[in-house]
């Protein structure tokens, strides 16, 4: 851990240990709530107003309007905004980015995270609201988190609790389906990490664990295994004149795969399965083709997959020890194993533990129930991978809800009020904690 590292995570333990001594709220933060309380209308409103813009990842003009929406919104507040456009080539919005800066602030620079996509379009999922719960695309996941973040950020302008502060905001257009490659797609909101000290991500919370942040979620590879055989009559397969044929080494492979990692923080999952005596893959459509006849020995396998891991230190085992199945070849077979590392590990660390307190105060304070740790490896990828090895951070600041990457996803308009108040004073205790 470098020095920086270890000094913010130091103040972020002892603001931690403050904060959980003082479970009261100041005058200040008092009025950060009645902020809050006094926009619940307001607030609302705009949930509904990007809740009905259709945004799904592809649907890039959708996805523009509804970052020209929080691009507005942040101006108005005094932030410095602009939109960064991806290649064509990779048929992505691009991203909102939003910055107050200080030259000498007097806490922490702290990095806000949400999205501007979803995973289904509007049409069809508008937003509806029958006071118990509220529907509509990407209510949850994560146009609600968006709106806690900008009103937290509103309440926080509201009590003069943004001078003299470094806050950035970066709203991704591509979170649930990431341009490529990720290395350019996450370029800048890494370089935003690397001008800040701590990152809250507002993806969602889950109304079965509402009370509880994630503080980790696992990186994603892709790997294919492509394995090639002599074919031949398949009278003599797993004969020593024709061998095993590449399908049964595909199999044994996946098996080992199966057995190797059936238990633990590492999946392995094989997404697609081809083989035969001709096959064909056409990545751009994730879809292939194969051809055979059940009196031919197998000549051709492949296998698209990917493998998931909350350490880069299991991922790398892992790699090793899915190559070492592979290369226990069947007779006469020859497999050949490639990785693509798209998104980094997010591992839990003591900084992001320290952080989570810090949030938990600001609820506590609030009369909020007290936080855990969600299960890392029970989530998918978030855009706080990708800048958790630049600072500490936590996830799942946003609305409470149900049915996740699904057209039937809800959103608890119980908890809007609650987690946006909860950011503001969270965020105001970061920017008044020194370095």
């Amino acid at each position: 851990m470098n020095p920086k590292s270890l000094g913010v995570v130091f103040a972020l333990l002892l603001a931690a240990a403050q904060a959980s001594r003082a479970q009261e709220l100041s005058s200040a933060e008092k009025k950060l709530t009645q902020s809050v309380e006094a926009r619940l209308g307001e607030e609302m409103a705009a949930l509904e107003k990007v809740v009905n813009i259709d945004s799904g990842t592809f649907n890039t003009e959708g996805v523009r309007e509804v970052g020209r929406f929080f691009e507005k919104e942040l101006q108005a507040l005094g932030f410095k905004a602009r939109w960064i456009p991806m290649p064509e080539a990779m048929h992505r919005a691009g991203h909102l980015v939003a910055e107050r800066i200080s030259s000498k602030p007097s806490g922490k620079r702290v990095l806000l995270i949400g999205h501007l996509d979803t995973v289904f379009e509007g049409q069809g999922h508008r937003f509806q609201n029958d006071g118990a719960v509220i529907r509509g695309a990407g209510v949850m996941d994560m146009k609600g988190g968006d709106v806690v973040l900008l009103f937290a950020l509103k309440a926080l302008d509201s009590a003069g609790l943004l001078k003299g502060a470094t806050v950035r905001v970066f709203l991704t257009g591509d979170e649930e389906n990431p341009g490529l490659p990720t290395s350019e797609s996450r370029r800048d909101v890494v370089a935003a990490a690397r001008e800040s000290d701590v990152a809250l991500s507002f993806e969602p919370a889950l109304a079965t664990s509402a009370a509880a942040l994630l503080l980790g979620r696992r990186g994603l590879s892709t790997w294919s295994l492509d394995v090639t055989a002599p074919g031949g009559h398949s009278a003599f397969v797993l004969r020593p004149r024709s061998g095993t044929g590449a399908i049964y080494e595909a199999s044994r492979i996946l098996d080992g795969f199966r057995a190797a990692f059936s238990s633990g923080n590492v999946t392995v999952n094989p997404g697609l399965f081809l083989g035969g005596t001709d096959v064909a893959y056409d990545p751009a459509k994730s879809a292939g083709t194969s051809a055979g006849k059940y009196n031919v020995v197998s000549r051709s396998a492949t296998v698209k997959g990917d493998l998931r891991a909350l350490e880069e230190k299991e991922r790398e085992a892992a790699k090793g020890r899915m190559r070492e199945i592979v290369a226990a070849s069947l007779p006469k077979a020859a497999a050949k194993l490639e990785f693509d590392d798209l998104v980094p590990p997010f591992p839990v660390t003591e900084g992001n533990r320290a952080l989570m307190q810090v949030v938990n105060a600001a609820g506590r304070a609030l009369g909020q129930a007290t936080l855990t740790e969600r299960d890392p490896v029970a989530s998918g990828f978030g855009d706080a991978n990708f800048v958790c090895s630049l600072v500490s951070a936590v996830d799942g600041l946003g609305v409470a809800g149900d049915g996740l990457h699904s057209p039937d996803e809800i959103a608890d308009p119980k908890s809007v009020g609650p987690m946006t108040a909860r950011a503001a004073v969270a965020i105001a205790r970061l920017l008044s904690t020194p370095n």
